[in-house]
Formats: structure tokens, C-alpha cells, sequence
């Protein structure tokens, strides 16, 4: 599960990185109908940082 969420982190900051990127070049969204930042980024983000949570030591003591 560990590895699960450190790849959707690393996923989810490269997906902001680009929103970010095309925010600043005021560029719109490729995926039509999605706002920007993408509701997918922050799906992707969410659940790498609630799998890390369960995951980590800290949340098993």
C-alpha cells in the first residue's frame, strides 16, 4: 500500500504541475467539460495522501 500511494503522489504532483502550467498560459483544460486544476489531480492526490496516512507507522500506533 506503500508503494501504491507513493506512486499516486508522484502522479498527482506531476498532474498539478501541469494544471499549473497551463493555468499560467491560460490555456484551457484539454479534457473538455473540466475546470482547472482538474478534479482528476486532486482524486489522485487525495487518495496517495490517504493511503500514505493509513499506511505509515505513525497512524498504526
Amino acid at each position: 500500500m506503500l508503494t501504491a500511494s507513493k506512486w499516486l503522489l508522484i502522479i498527482g504532483s506531476a498532474l498539478l504541475i501541469i494544471d499549473v502550467i497551463l493555468i499560467v498560459a491560460k490555456i484551457p483544460n484539454p479534457i473538455p467539460g473540466l475546470p482547472l486544476p482538474c478534479p482528476v489531480t486532486w482524486l489522485v492526490l487525495g487518495v496517495g495522501l490517504l493511503l500514505f496516512a493509513i499506511s505509515s507507522k505513525a497512524f498504526k500506533k
